[in-house]
């Protein structure tokens, strides 16, 4: 068999573990909280802490996509552990009382998700429905915003869950 032929099927079954998932369903938000493993542990550890709810001993932050019909809710379940925000679980939505539950419109998600937030992050409630302590939220600004900036670093498919 020719070198260059079995360089390329190689190349081709390497790249194909990668394959990106539709953005916000239960595949890529797995994706997603293994993201957060690597990278939001540290910035997310105060919120994670913060009104935790004892019984559960986790948060759940549920999201989904408002231009996808029927809308499917999907969520990452947040455990603060020896002072870091640990990704529990990312899939499905499964928690019948999750502390947020956040929907918007692809265009408004994808503007999020770039950081545009308008002047000092009010826009941010003006781009989003978002159910949940708006309190908790405005007390936690510089971690929400690093949530919704995560949520685009994750590769995906424009196509519906």
């Amino acid at each position: 068999m020719n070198k260059l032929a079995v360089l390329g099927t190689v190349l081709s079954l390497s790249f194909s573990s990668f394959a990106a998932e539709p953005w916000m369903s239960p595949k890529w938000t797995e994706q997603f909280c293994e993201y957060w493993n690597k990278n939001m542990q540290t910035v997310m550890a105060e919120w994670a802490e913060y009104n935790v709810n004892k019984q559960k001993g986790y948060k759940t932050i549920q999201f989904y996509r408002e231009d996808c019909n029927p809308p499917k809710k999907v969520e990452v379940r947040i455990k603060y552990e020896n002072g870091k925000a640990i990704c529990i679980y990312g899939g499905e939505a499964k928690d019948p009382n999750p502390e947020f539950v956040m929907h918007a419109t692809d265009e408004n998600w994808k503007s999020l998700a770039r950081g545009e937030f308008g002047f000092m992050g009010m826009g941010i409630m003006k781009k989003m429905t978002f159910q949940g302590s708006k309190v908790e939220a405005m007390k936690f600004m510089e971690p929400f915003k690093t949530f919704l900036i995560g949520l685009g670093k994750v590769p995906h498919t424009d196509a519906c869950p």
